[in-house]
């Protein structure tokens, strides 16, 4: 997954101004600014989430590894998301 790169410009403060703010999007995998701040979500729900997805990724890419990192769906994880911010 080539946005966690987009989360740690994101977390240091590099995001464009062009970005869409949190909750945004339609599906969390729509764009880099969306998928970003969708895994900013993700890492308040468990701390160092990120680090840890990016270890599981080190041989390719399965929405599993949310189910396995935070015990739900990337699907209802996305709908949980879009819920905090009243989208």
């Amino acid at each position: 997954m080539k946005r966690i790169a987009d989360f740690v410009r994101l977390k240091a403060g590099y995001a464009p101004s062009h970005w869409v703010s949190s909750g945004a999007g339609d599906r969390w995998d729509q764009g880099y600014d969306i998928t970003a701040r969708f895994l900013d979500y993700c890492d308040t729900l468990r701390n160092g989430f990120v680090a840890e997805l990016n270890k599981k990724m080190r041989d390719g890419y399965s929405d599993t590894f949310f189910q396995d990192l935070l015990g739900k769906p990337v699907d209802q994880i996305w709908i949980d998301y879009k819920a905090r911010y009243n989208i």
